[in-house]
């Protein structure tokens, strides 16, 4: 995909993402009896994430898509800014060593793709975009990629199958059209044991 930067539409795209509310409650601490102070204490409740992020990414067998959704586009940023760098230098590792942490390893007690197979492919996606643009463009289009946030990210598509979920996001530069824009693809495979675990991560576009 040649991303071109002549005549180039300027824009966007915002996405609101919903802050999780803590919910305030005070206790008062005091003895039964001859008390003349008490103490008042704060009590901070967060609702719990469906995507565990301490390794593999996994959620349970029963989840909400929009949860769901919601906490998988901090991710989405984080890789669209590993790979604006890896089309300005080259360079893959950082991809790398987010799948060797984040994706699930193919075994014998599953049919997953395999680690390789996705960090291959994000190494073939990284050569091809640097063999169709020139360095200039892929330097300001770096650049521009690296602005994502979170709030930025748009959900451009969701699905859930049997067995298999996948979660689309994507991010328009600012000075690029809409070849300019950067699109990720998460989906989460369901193994024997009802838990659902990343099996491929890649870019689109």
């Amino acid at each position: 995909m040649n991303i071109g930067m002549k005549k180039l539409r300027k824009g966007i795209v915002m996405s609101t993402v919903l802050a999780c509310s803590l919910i305030f409650g005070s206790t008062v601490a005091g003895a039964e009896s001859n008390v003349t102070n008490s103490k008042e204490t704060q009590s901070f409740t967060q609702a719990a994430s469906t995507v565990s992020k301490k390794g593999v990414l996994t959620f349970p067998k029963k989840y909400s898509m929009k949860k769901v959704t919601s906490e998988l586009k901090p991710e989405a940023a984080k890789l669209m800014k590993i790979y604006a760098e890896s089309l300005r230098t080259g360079k893959t590792k950082p991809f790398h060593t987010y799948v060797n942490k984040h994706v699930a390893e193919k075994s014998d007690d599953n049919w997953l793709i395999g680690r390789k197979y996705v960090r291959d492919g994000y190494s073939d996606k990284v050569k091809g975009m640097r063999k169709a643009n020139s360095k200039d463009t892929l330097s300001t289009y770096s650049k521009e990629v690296k602005k994502v946030t979170t709030s930025k990210v748009k959900t451009s598509h969701t699905y859930k199958g049997s067995g298999f979920a996948t979660f689309q996001y994507d991010f328009q530069p600012a000075n690029f059209n809409a070849f300019g824009t950067v699109t990720v693809q998460f989906k989460f495979t369901q193994l024997k044991n009802g838990k659902y675990v990343l099996e491929n991560v890649y870019f689109v576009y």
